[in-house]
């Protein structure tokens, strides 16, 4: 029989309740939040006990635990650094290249999981109900479970960067910033770069640069511009992402003090914000390939984001308000072109992998 339960933020019991520790036999579903973010916040929950819950199959449980979909952030740098170096004939170790892809992976899933932890405590996540993977405020789990999944699944990753550093000692240097700028991003309870004007950089150096030319030297393939440069470009696109999800989320996001760049700015120079980010962005793309990958392929690719990005643009003048199904028009639009880079890109590696 579930039951509805207020606790404020003063409440001794408050967070076991949002870590789901205080009951083995029951979870505690937030309904509402109140005053999120502050002394006087409030939560809402919905106790149930754990055969009342709706539990989806196994795989899909996984699928949305893990956030499987977003494995393409990772597997596609690793795909444009492998495929540059396999055309130019550079790739020499293919084991310490598994154990790189391996390690990346398993360091990706440990910060998404964190992630995850830190949105639910904070209340991002139970605000924003596009917010996350939803696992945890849909009781399929609980904030102290994926805590220490996060934990696990960073342990095995720093296993794996061992047998790297020991191959590649220049590596090391990389590693160490990626997990540095990881914990400070993290593991920082109060003010990590998602609550900062302008720390949406951090994920730009680690999603980009960091991980192509640290994915490149565990190789055996020394570092060098172009590998840098697509770093860049692949961040670029990120943080593009990244803007257009704060911008669909602006007006909740502001009223519950949520702080980043895109909420700073407010929403009409954020329209500009995300206009000008994608038109660079193709601009980028094509200077990247008229320098490294070819003339007539940063011809194809710029045309054809170009034609495609005429309604995105369009949708971002003529809006007016940050609520309604206008803001969810632009997102999906927006998410189309970021899909359809991503699509031409894999379309020109397996044009390069397969001629």
């Amino acid at each position: 029989m579930s039951e509805l339960i207020t606790l404020s933020k003063k409440n001794p019991e408050f967070e076991s309740y949002l870590l789901g520790t205080f009951s083995k036999t029951q979870r505690a579903l937030p309904q509402q939040t109140l005053n999120v973010n502050s002394a006087a916040e409030t939560v809402t929950f919905k106790v149930m006990s754990l055969n009342e819950i709706p539990k989806p199959s196994l795989w899909m449980a996984i699928a949305q635990i893990y956030k499987v979909r977003s494995f393409l952030l990772i597997f596609l740098p690793l795909l444009l650094i492998m495929t540059k170096n396999v055309d130019d004939h550079t790739m020499q170790d293919p084991v310490t290249t598994i154990i790189a892809t391996v390690g990346g992976l398993l360091a990706f899933i440990a910060v998404n999981l964190r992630n995850d932890y830190m949105d639910h405590m904070k209340g991002v996540d139970r605000v924003l109900e596009r917010s996350g993977s939803r696992a945890i405020q849909s009781g399929w789990v609980t904030a102290a479970q994926v805590k220490s999944l996060s934990t696990v699944f960073l342990v095995l990753a720093i296993l794996c960067a061992i047998p790297l550093i020991f191959a590649f000692p220049e590596l090391a240097g990389i590693i160490g910033a990626s997990l540095g700028i990881g914990l400070w991003a993290q593991f920082k309870k109060q003010n990590s770069f998602k609550y900062r004007i302008g720390g949406e950089l951090a994920l730009f150096v680690m999603l980009g640069p960091l991980l192509t030319v640290g994915f490149q030297m565990s190789m055996g393939v020394p570092a060098d511009i172009e590998s840098f440069w697509l770093g860049c470009v692949w961040g670029w696109l990120i943080l593009f992402m990244v803007h257009l999800r704060n911008f669909m989320n602006i007006f909740p996001s502001s009223q519950a003090g949520f702080t980043n760049t895109v909420n700073w700015l407010g929403f009409d120079k954020a329209r500009r914000l995300i206009a000008a980010w994608w038109v660079l962005f193709v601009i980028f793309n094509l200077a990247y390939h008229l320098l490294y990958a070819g003339f007539y392929w940063g011809l194809y690719l710029t045309v054809v984001l170009v034609f495609a990005s005429v309604g995105f643009i369009h949708k971002l003048k003529n809006i007016s308000s940050p609520v309604g199904s206008d803001m969810k028009a632009v997102f999906r639009s927006g998410f189309y072109l970021f899909l359809l880079a991503i699509g031409m890109w894999v379309f020109e590696c397996l044009w390069y992998l397969l001629r």
